[in-house]
């Protein structure tokens, strides 16, 4: 078995073909099985909160066994809005919990995954029987996974998906005032999360003794602070009001013709066509929302993450799910040895049985000087079987304005050269011409290699 984890001394984490399965001795097995007996641990699962879990005993060892996600959004993989969805997925489960005599004993964003739209809890190994105390020991780890990454993407724009992978423990507060400056008085948030925690980092903290309070107080001051903490993470809610208003409208290089007509190709080919669906540039997931009509697991990548902010907050309800992702520099492998975390194309080779790739081929080839060669040969490693292709030619006005002075490197760049380089991998099966276009063409096409 592949080991997937190794942080929780508690806790092993395996992989193979059957499913995930945590590795515990005899103690740790009597409290998962009451755990998994209660009502509101049953509750949460249904609600599907978290894994569904079960104790096994397989050579001569006792395990929790979990079925395998196929494909999940991870955390040096999601947008701000995502990050705060996690945020108050951790707090939900951790109220619950607490209400219910039990606590889970850390808050590593990297608890929380994102399937098929929407969180996802997968660190069962963290839940453990609250000992009356009335201060929470993951606090501190929750400020650096949340409330900073946030406010720093709210204040400087950085994406919080490139934060975690410079640092997976989160932001500690005196890096974020170093980033933040002046900023920092900006906000009595800021002051009491970013300022105080830098100014104060070098005091040590006295452990309180609880064994002489009442658990009803305890329990009570504690749900108190975390609920306190909700509604600081609700101050800090990435604002996405403003892109939305304005992002339809500046399209100049489409007619709401030619939107329609690609619309209209989706939803046609869909209608025939089944199965795992990746829209590489997916914008604010006009096609997404489209191919999850018919298909059961449809996925969205784009660079831009207030994109995918847009989409995670109107469309998680579909069953749409959505990375921060820019497919030019992909996520790659991180944590220990580059273990823990699978980088974005291994995890995803061969997954999807069609790739749709609209509006994005110029820009690889100019902004980013990747030679088209090298992109066919990337479609072929995310795709089973199909691609809906959108080219642009060095005719579009869109591609001469990005290409500027260097458009003569470009003079190769045509249709007919297009066909005969990707004729040696995908088979045509339909070429659509746009309306007010006319140097853009959609390819229907059909992998043969």
């Amino acid at each position: 078995m592949k080991q997937l984890s190794f942080r929780d001394p508690l806790s092993k984490v395996f992989l193979n073909e059957e499913g995930v399965f945590r590795k515990i001795n005899n103690d740790n097995k009597i409290f998962f099985e009451e755990l998994f007996n209660k009502n509101f641990y049953i509750e949460m699962q249904n609600l599907n909160w978290i894994q569904e879990s079960k104790i096994i005993e397989k050579n001569n060892e006792i395990l929790i066994f979990h079925k395998k996600i196929d494909n999940f959004v991870e955390t040096n993989e999601m947008s701000s809005y995502q990050l705060f969805e996690s945020g108050l997925h951790t707090l939900n489960i951790l109220i619950t919990s607490l209400k219910n005599g039990y606590i889970i004993k850390d808050a590593s964003a990297w608890n929380i995954v994102f399937s098929k739209g929407k969180p996802f809890f997968l660190d069962i190994a963290s839940f453990e029987k609250w000992k009356n105390e009335k201060i929470w020991i993951g606090y501190g780890q929750f400020v650096r996974h949340y409330i900073m990454p946030l406010i720093l993407n709210r204040e400087l724009g950085i994406p919080t998906s490139k934060m975690f992978m410079m640092h997976r423990d989160g932001i500690n507060p005196s890096d974020a005032f170093k980033q933040l400056g002046l900023k920092v008085y900006k906000s009595f948030l800021y002051i009491e999360f970013v300022l105080l925690p830098h100014i104060f980092r070098h005091k040590k903290i006295k452990k309180l003794d609880n064994s002489s309070q009442d658990p009803k107080i305890n329990k009570k001051i504690l749900i108190q602070i975390l609920e306190r903490l909700k509604k600081k993470l609700i101050k800090v809610e990435p604002d996405t009001s403003s892109f939305w208003s304005t992002y339809t409208s500046n399209r100049e290089h489409y007619s709401n013709k030619d939107i329609e007509i690609k619309k209209k190709i989706i939803e046609d080919f869909f209608n025939i066509n089944k199965g795992r669906v990746l829209d590489i540039g997916c914008n604010i997931g006009e096609f997404l929302e489209i191919a999850s009509k018919n298909n059961t697991e449809v996925h969205g990548i784009d660079v831009d993450e207030n994109c995918i902010n847009i989409i995670q907050k109107n469309m998680s309800n579909k069953k749409i799910s959505v990375s921060n992702i820019n497919i030019a520099n992909p996520v790659p492998a991180s944590g220990w040895y580059n273990s823990e975390t699978k980088g974005y194309l291994e995890k995803n080779k061969n997954y999807f049985d069609t790739v749709i790739f609209f509006g994005i081929v110029h820009h690889l080839i100019v902004s980013d000087r990747i030679p088209l060669e090298n992109i066919i040969e990337l479609l072929l490693k995310l795709t089973k079987k199909n691609v809906i292709f959108e080219f642009v030619s060095n005719k579009d006005e869109k591609f001469i304005d990005i290409a500027n002075i260097n458009l003569s490197l470009y003079d190769n760049f045509t249709k007919e050269n297009f066909e005969k380089i990707i004729e040696k991998s995908f088979k045509i099966i339909k070429i659509y011409n746009l309306e007010y276009n006319s140097n853009r063409y959609i390819y229907l096409l059909e992998k043969t290699i």
